[in-house]
């Protein structure tokens, strides 16, 4: 015998979830939103961006919140795309409960990641064959230990800035893959492995569905209207077609303040360009572990980056004698290497990163400087797709349909490896 009680409460969580899907999207279709849309390819990326947020906090909020059974959720990948990824990261989360213990261990083969403010490149125990054991908690660990805020408990909190299935009760990390050819499988767990932690989660019943349902309701509203939002007040700070000098600072995120330790750095530029136009982006190097310019689409996704060269990074870009990087941004093939293919995308955003820049690595004991003094700003210049060729150096190769080719095959070979794993 079910109970009325539970139909009727599974009824108003089911219901309450399709209502707020359903008008968070229409109210973008019909135009209620204030946001500015400007073609029928950016609506109906608007739309898909807020149904693929759907997907992402309906299932992390069914099967990956548990603080006392944690598992790592892939939070932003290929499908999952809403904060602008880095094609070269991978993104993790797992929920924690604030006065719990945990352990966590993994392998990632010497490249860098990081757990938390932990990172892999300064300071952190690992073993000879690449693994290592974290312990995360309130109260201070020896060896490798991430600091918990003890008033974190369980259940889930929505934050206003950046609402994602993360939220202010994960912890999070992110997995750096720089090089395409080191398609080597990594290994990342945590476990609870305090006195109290108990040996069987909770057995599924409506009223657990019921709060986790609810939950990804929360999440969906106020993903599906800051996000969008965010990308109205990128666009609203910097002029078209010009580029940022880089920063600790997220652009749209006025309200973020730069995270402790953080060794990353990163510029934007917001495009507009009609079908026969193009970007051309000039740019110094300077000397750091990583780097890479990425395209994200007028609603901050990550683009198609499996089928188009929509990114490159360090270790696939073509570089001229002079030391120079030089790509393209367009929506027409160029016939030159360094291509950044905008799907068609009237507009969009440049967003170019610096990681661990040797010149401003504070000393140890310290923490990285907000400002980015010293590093080079790219610049970038308008002018049509048959004029590119005149602003590349007489040296700079050209590559026809077959190599273009061979080249989209290869990455998505890496790609398709890369998120098998």
């Amino acid at each position: 015998m079910i109970p009325d009680s539970d139909r009727a409460a599974l009824k108003d969580s089911w219901s309450k979830y399709c209502d707020t899907l359903k008008e968070s999207g229409l109210r973008h279709i019909e135009d209620r939103a204030e946001i500015d849309v400007d073609n029928p390819q950016e609506l109906a990326e608007l739309v898909r961006a807020i149904a693929r947020m759907s997907l992402a906090s309906l299932q992390h909020r069914l099967d990956f919140n548990d603080p006392d059974f944690p598992v790592f959720f892939r939070q932003l990948d290929d499908r999952f795309k809403h904060n602008g990824p880095d094609t070269f990261v991978n993104y993790y989360s797992a929920p924690y409960r604030g006065t719990a213990t945990y352990r966590i261990r993994g392998n990632h083969h010497g490249r860098p990641f990081n757990v938390g403010p932990l990172w892999s490149v300064r300071g952190m125990e690992i073993n000879a064959d690449g693994s290592y054991e974290i312990v995360a908690s309130a109260q201070e660990q020896p060896g490798n230990w991430v600091k918990l805020d003890p008033n974190v408990q369980s259940g889930v909190v929505v934050p206003k800035d950046q609402p994602g299935p993360g939220g202010s009760n994960g912890l999070g990390g992110r997995w750096y893959h720089i090089d395409p050819e080191d398609d080597r499988p990594g290994q990342l767990t945590i476990e609870r492995v305090d006195p109290s932690a108990p040996l069987l989660p909770r057995t599924l019943s409506p009223d657990l569905l019921c709060e986790q349902i609810d939950s990804a309701t929360s999440l969906i509203a106020a993903m599906a209207e800051w996000h969008p939002q965010r990308c109205q007040r990128i666009r609203d700070t910097y002029a078209p077609n010009e580029i940022a000098a880089p920063s600790q600072l997220p652009p749209g995120k006025p309200e973020m303040a730069v995270r402790p330790g953080n060794p990353l750095y990163y510029g934007v530029c917001a495009y507009v360009l009609e079908p026969e136009e193009a970007l051309v982006v000039e740019s110094d190097i300077p000397d750091c572990d990583y780097w890479s310019f990425t395209l994200n689409n007028p609603w901050w996704e990550g683009g198609d980056y499996q089928h188009r060269q929509q990114s490159i990074g360090n270790k696939g870009a073509y570089l001229d004698a002079d030391g120079k990087f030089r790509a393209v941004i367009s929506s027409q093939d160029p016939g030159l290497p360094n291509w950044l293919d905008t799907g068609g995308s009237r507009r969009g955003f440049l967003f170019y990163r610096w990681w661990w820049p040797k010149a401003l690595e504070p000393a140890e004991g310290s923490t990285w400087p907000v400002e980015g003094d010293g590093l080079p700003t790219p610049s970038v210049t308008l002018t049509n797709v048959s004029d590119v060729r005149e602003l590349f150096p007489n040296q700079h190769p050209t590559i026809d349909e077959s190599a273009r080719r061979a080249q989209l095959a290869a990455r998505r070979t890496w790609l398709a490896k890369r998120w098998q794993q």
